[in-house]
């Protein structure tokens, strides 16, 4: 019987996420599955949200619950790249702390069902990055 790992949730201001966005996930899955071993999974929330392209999981054997994220890029001009998320207390003030702070608003907070609440950011430097305010346990 193989043992289900046990995971820590990330602390406020620690990394909680990442993720590919791409315009070829088949290509990128096939990519990362050969270099790291990883596999491809879709993920399937219990609320599935129309707003959301698909999403998938790369798994290893030891973190079936995944190691990152990849979805197929909205936009035209979206370039390839990998988004890091940072656990925030509020993304609502978070993400307006941001903006006081000079970043631009690239995805307003959007809840993502099983995982909480999200946005994306650039920073006054031009890079993005997720905020995370992780998903209240379940009473």
């Amino acid at each position: 019987m193989s043992e289900t790992p046990s995971c820590t949730p990330p602390k406020t201001g620690e990394f909680s996420w990442n993720e590919l966005i791409t315009h070829n996930t088949t290509a990128a899955g096939d990519f990362y599955g050969q270099l790291f071993g990883w596999k491809i999974i879709p993920f399937r929330a219990a609320e599935p949200t129309a707003v959301l392209p698909p999403y998938h999981l790369f798994t290893t054997e030891t973190n079936p619950m995944g190691v990152g994220g990849l979805m197929q890029a909205t936009q035209p001009g979206t370039p390839t790249q990998w988004l890091a998320y940072v656990v925030v207390e509020n993304a609502e003030t978070s993400l307006a702390k941001a903006v006081e702070l000079g970043a631009v608003v690239i995805l307003p907070v959007m809840p993502i069902p099983q995982v909480g609440r999200i946005a994306v950011i650039q920073d006054p430097q031009g890079a993005a990055l997720g905020l995370h305010e992780l998903a209240k346990p379940s009473a």
